[in-house]
């Protein structure tokens, strides 16, 4: 039985003689940034002379190139054939991290305003966040945030109207259909829901970020003592536990 090929028709928009954008339906959706994550994928399967960096987004991939190795014309015609190559039985095979998070309190200093404007308890606004995992749209703004969705729309809010200048590293925010994690100190203009001990960003590290484009993020709550006691031996033991 031959597979089935997706309709994802992308248009190709230059950036200067260095880049090109295979953009895709502009739309936020799981669906239409799996075609993004394929379409890379089936890139770096090919190992083309002259590429020399892909940049996913949530709708597009920028693809860097050495003009002086690889021609706009001969790039296009490479990336054109890859995209009749894409097929809903590829297998993407992701992975889901499990982030152990200490909710609300001086870690989620916006949890009570989230739940007025929800209707709920902070208890249920906590037991909706945790209940499902959430999907790794990009990794960008700052080095290795994962620019996660969705959240349940009932917990769907704007920015804040005043951002915040200092966001510690390790928060766990939220705004509109979307869900992040700090991997550095920054301002934000996101609501702040917890906090994680975990690292998953560590530029010291051969492998630097625990997550990818493509991945999924599941929150598991735990306590705010947890949180302050947390060190190596007990990552080592939540990694064998949750993410082995």
């Amino acid at each position: 039985m031959e597979s089935q090929t997706v309709n994802i028709a992308p248009s190709y928009l230059m950036m200067g003689d260095k880049a090109v954008v295979i953009q895709f339906e502009q739309i936020v959706s799981i669906e239409t940034n799996k075609k993004v994550q394929i379409i890379s994928r089936l890139i770096e399967e090919q190992n083309i002379i002259g590429i020399t960096q892909l940049i996913p987004a949530f709708n597009n991939l920028t693809v860097c190139y050495d003009p002086i190795l690889i021609g706009q014309g001969e790039l296009l015609q490479e990336l054109k054939k890859i995209e009749g190559q894409v097929s809903i039985d590829f297998q993407l095979n992701n992975k889901t991290l499990y982030v152990p998070v200490a909710f609300g309190g001086e870690y989620g200093p916006d949890l009570e305003e989230i739940a007025n404007h929800a209707g709920l308890s902070q208890k249920e606004i906590i037991s909706i966040l945790q209940n499902t995992p959430y999907y790794v749209y990009m990794i960008g703004f700052i080095a290795g945030y994962p620019y996660s969705g969705d959240i349940d729309k009932r917990l769907s809010i704007p920015r804040r109207s005043n951002p915040r200048m200092k966001v510690e590293k390790g928060t766990v925010q939220i705004v509109n259909n979307l869900t992040g994690i700090f991997t550095m100190t920054a301002p934000s203009g996101w609501h702040l829901v917890g906090w994680t001990p975990m690292d998953i960003f560590d530029p010291h590290l051969e492998q630097i970020s625990r997550l990818n484009a493509g991945d999924s993020i599941q929150y598991v709550e735990i306590s705010k003592d947890e949180a302050k006691l947390w060190n190596e031996e007990r990552q080592w033991e939540w990694d064998l536990k949750w993410n082995s």
